[in-house]
């Protein structure tokens, strides 16, 4: 999975790094703005996009590290411990799915049809797993945890999906071209 990051001059140094940047962003955007959801105990916040971002430019590996770790610290910050394991798991599978499917056109410069199916089902993901977690693990009804869905994590993953569509690509591109760009070096080794 590295291989779409590492070249002959890069390290993995460089990817442990975005990964703890991207994992830190997760959290500060998930507790930036805060709504609470009186029924549940849950919350809106624009932590998605980060999530969404982190698949993206991460892969699934580092997707779900930074989407579960950050959203699930960003519980525990903000109060909400509870939620803390039924984050972790949905959030983090939210950034797994898109960076699995993301990752087959990540050299790719604009949105493709896999990264539209990454957002749609990584949406999926998060969304079952508030729905079961809240219902199996924290005891909630059907129907409130039903409602939670719709007019909370819903409107999440949207507009983290709208947010990953425009800023995804641009970033993967930049992070492709620029900071992971080979060596002079490694240049003049392909020119002979």
């Amino acid at each position: 999975m590295l291989e779409y990051f590492v070249s002959k001059t890069s390290n993995t140094s460089l990817y442990v790094a975005l990964l703890a940047i991207m994992t830190a962003l997760t959290t500060v955007a998930t507790a930036v703005l805060v709504v609470p959801f009186p029924s549940t105990q849950g919350y809106f916040n624009l932590g998605d996009s980060l999530v969404m971002i982190s698949g993206f430019l991460l892969g699934p590996v580092g997707g779900f590290f930074a989407g579960g770790v950050g959203s699930a610290m960003a519980d525990v910050v903000l109060g909400f411990p509870g939620f803390a394991p039924i984050t972790f798991v949905a959030k983090g599978f939210e950034g797994l799915v898109v960076g699995l499917l993301s990752f087959r056109t990540s050299r790719k410069k604009n949105i493709s049809v896999w990264d539209i199916l990454g957002l749609l089902l990584g949406s999926a993901a998060m969304l079952l797993g508030y729905l079961l977690g809240e219902m199996f693990i924290l005891g909630y009804t059907f129907e409130v945890a039903a409602l939670e869905l719709i007019t909370i994590n819903s409107i999440q993953v949207i507009m983290g999906s709208i947010a990953t569509v425009f800023v995804g690509p641009l970033l993967r591109v930049y992070l492709r071209d620029v900071l992971y760009e080979p060596s002079l070096e490694s240049s003049w080794e392909t020119e002979s």
